[in-house]
């Protein structure tokens, strides 16, 4: 591996979600991914790991994926990455705001990137690939999925992503995403495969049936 994944615990009021900052160990390139809350804390993880913040990364527009996403772009003159369905639908802007809108690898200093679309939790929702680690947002959980509630949320779609997921991703990627529920970020997916219920689902209409079922409990219930 040439890469370190440093997960960072956020929280405000009831929100409790993680952002990440992944270093290229040879030349300590860097990016951030949903940066919120605690800009820092954040800072902290900078500086310890001698990061050379090159861009934030974020996987969708709710506020806590995006709080801090205008201040860093502002303090470190980095460009913000977000899809280009993402951008058009929810309006969102922010400085250096740079869309994604082809799933083609890029690099960023030493690191690649392979975006992948993941919508359903929101319109334009997307994952990032980094090396052997994958950053869902709230597309996946390592106990769940995110919710479909709001505008642009479709648990057909989201069904159609995590099915793609399980196509392309080699059993041992890690999955780091932006909500935990008991578990440490940083699970195989092979682990996901086996105990995630949202992945057992093969007809698309019981998953959406299960996934949109009412009297749901937990929903915010974030470690």
């Amino acid at each position: 591996m040439n890469t370190h994944v440093y997960p960072i615990k956020v929280a405000k009021l009831f929100f409790k979600n993680y952002c990440y900052l992944v270093v290229d160990i040879d030349t300590h390139d860097a990016v951030l991914i949903d940066p919120a809350w605690e800009m820092d804390k954040i800072e902290q993880y900078l500086a310890q790991s001698e990061a050379n913040l090159k861009a934030v990364l974020l996987t969708h527009h709710h506020p806590d994926h995006i709080n801090l996403a205008d201040a860093f772009a502002k303090k470190y003159q980095i460009p913000v990455m977000m899809s280009q369905i993402e951008i058009e639908h929810y309006a969102f802007n922010c400085t250096n705001l740079t869309p994604i809108a082809t799933p083609d690898l890029f690099h960023i200093g030493g690191l690649d990137i392979v975006p992948l679309f993941t919508p359903g939790h929101t319109k334009g929702a997307i994952s990032f690939w980094i090396e052997n680690a994958l950053f869902p947002g709230d597309t996946l959980f390592i106990e769940g999925c995110g919710m479909c509630y709001g505008k642009g949320s479709d648990a057909g779609e989201l069904f159609d992503s995590l099915s793609y997921l399980q196509t392309i991703l080699p059993i041992n990627t890690k999955i780091y995403p932006g909500h935990s529920y008991g578990k440490e970020p940083g699970e195989q997916f092979e682990y996901l495969l086996e105990a995630n219920i949202y992945l057992q689902f093969k007809d698309r209409q019981q998953f959406i049936e299960f996934r949109m079922r009412k009297a749901q409990h937990g929903l915010l219930d974030f470690k």
